[in-house]
């Protein structure tokens, strides 16, 4: 071969060289371009992940500030209940103590009422004695006539004083008082009290003394004397 086909051999292989070395860098770039945009869309990605997270973060961050919230709110309820019920409690322990101080007096007053209706009983059923000023001389109820009314005086007098329930037993019975007739009991011709026939027995009456008529104590042997007629 000659001087002419080695250069035309030689240029061949240099073109040749050149358009191998263009060809590795066009595919360089594409791969660079590639790699880049790859990049970009990863990037979008991120980014966008990045703001659900944010979102999502805030969002919880506000449902907690709301509970937190709920929260106070109901340890500030439980702590009015638990004044309210602690204020309940008092109130029913105290209400409680004076239902039991009320049946404690009522008991009390029951146990008073049937020793007050026993006594009254016996009262009324005992034959009394007389003091003995009148064993001497017997006291007998007397009608004395009154003019200008025709009334008739009956007396009598006090048998027993019974202060604590505010009664007397008289000797006038259903033959000369009945229950809701007025007496007035005297002494020395002094009004000492007025009282009102409750129980009426053969010989024998329980009157209650009007508090409003009473101005001294009765004394067992007081005069009793009962205006009416009959």
């Amino acid at each position: 071969m000659g001087a002419g086909g080695t250069s035309k051999v030689l240029g061949a292989v240099t073109g040749v060289a050149r358009l191998g070395g263009v060809g590795a860098e066009e595919l360089a770039r594409r791969a660079a371009e590639r790699r880049y945009r790859q990049a970009q869309e990863g990037r979008q990605q991120l980014e966008l992940q990045f703001g659900e997270v944010l979102a999502t973060h805030e969002q919880v961050k506000t449902n907690l500030q709301r509970e937190q919230q709920r929260s106070q709110e109901l340890t500030q309820a439980l702590g009015t209940m638990r004044s309210r019920l602690e204020e309940a409690v008092g109130r029913l322990t105290a209400e409680t103590r004076q239902v039991r101080e009320l049946q404690t007096r009522l008991t009390a007053m029951q146990q008073q009422m049937d020793s007050l209706q026993s006594e009254l009983a016996v009262a009324l059923q005992i034959d009394w004695p007389k003091p003995a000023a009148e064993q001497a001389e017997p006291v007998e109820l007397q009608r004395i006539v009154v003019s200008d009314a025709g009334a008739a005086e009956l007396n009598g007098r006090v048998l027993s004083v019974h202060e604590q329930w505010n009664f007397i037993v008289i000797d006038l019975g259903w033959d000369a008082v009945k229950i809701g007739d007025l007496v007035s009991i005297f002494r020395d011709e002094q009004l000492l009290a007025k009282a009102r026939v409750e129980r009426v027995q053969e010989g024998v009456a329980a009157a209650t003394v009007l508090p409003e008529w009473k101005a001294v104590e009765i004394h067992v042997n007081d005069l009793v004397k009962l205006l009416s007629v009959r």
